[in-house]
């Protein structure tokens, strides 16, 4: 790897974790685009699920007093099951299709009215901790799903980032040790990689932490709905 693109995804774990760090949406998609120009699925999906990891236990610890266990404990426990269906129907889907599962669940993800879907349809924990387990497996950045979920339950932007990233921190727990117990995902070829943006991610965590407040969201949503869109057709051509 160059140091020109290990100084960009340095770079881009810090303004993904403080994009995540103010909305609890949005840095993990990016971070699955920009990293699918590089990586084949099967690497992809569970390098991303280990920087998202390290990103997510930074937004945690910064957002610790408002972690609520009786939040989360439904939808970890259905997450098991999920990732595990997940796992068994991954090799069986070729590089190809991968990859148009992934744009098209960008572009869902960034135009649909998820709050709408999720009442809908996601209407318990349980269904919401299987069907993310189970989605994160083919697509990595499934967070837009169990941020959309718990937006149901009104709760305030600090307990939201922190409860959504302790989610996270177990969806991809599960997902790594899987892909490397039947794909033989090397974790610690990419070790020095994921801890360096580790770093950069717990930054823009502390830094997001201080600029929740202060930043519109309709403001940034438009931004980041056009970036997304562009950055998943770009995944296709």
């Amino acid at each position: 790897m160059s140091l020109e693109i290990f100084a960009f995804f340095t770079l881009l774990s810090f303004l993904t974790s403080l994009l995540t760090s103010i909305f609890s949406v949005g840095g993990g998609l990016i971070m699955l685009v920009a990293l699918a120009q590089s990586f084949s699925p099967g690497t992809l999906i569970p390098l991303h699920g280990a920087i998202q990891l390290s990103n997510n236990l930074s937004r945690t610890f910064v957002y610790k007093e408002f972690f609520n266990w009786s939040l989360i404990q439904n939808i970890l426990i259905s997450t098991v099951f999920g990732a595990f269906g997940g796992i068994l129907l991954f090799g069986n889907l070729s590089e190809e299709i991968l990859i148009w599962l992934i744009a098209a669940t960008i572009l869902f993800f960034t135009w649909a009215p998820l709050d709408n879907f999720i009442l809908s349809v996601m209407r318990n924990d349980w269904f919401c901790g299987f069907i993310s387990g189970f989605a994160g497996i083919f697509i990595g950045a499934n967070g837009p799903l169990v941020t959309a979920y718990m937006r149901t339950k009104n709760l305030s932007p600090e307990v939201l980032v922190a409860n959504h990233g302790a989610v996270m921190i177990f969806q991809h727990t599960i997902k790594i040790i899987l892909f490397i117990y039947f794909f033989s995902f090397s974790l610690k070829e990419y070790i020095f990689f994921i801890f360096i943006l580790a770093i950069a991610g717990y930054a823009g965590a502390v830094i997001g932490k201080r600029l929740i407040s202060k930043i519109s969201y309709d403001s940034f949503n438009i931004f980041l709905k056009l970036l997304l869109s562009f950055l998943a057709l770009l995944l296709i051509m």
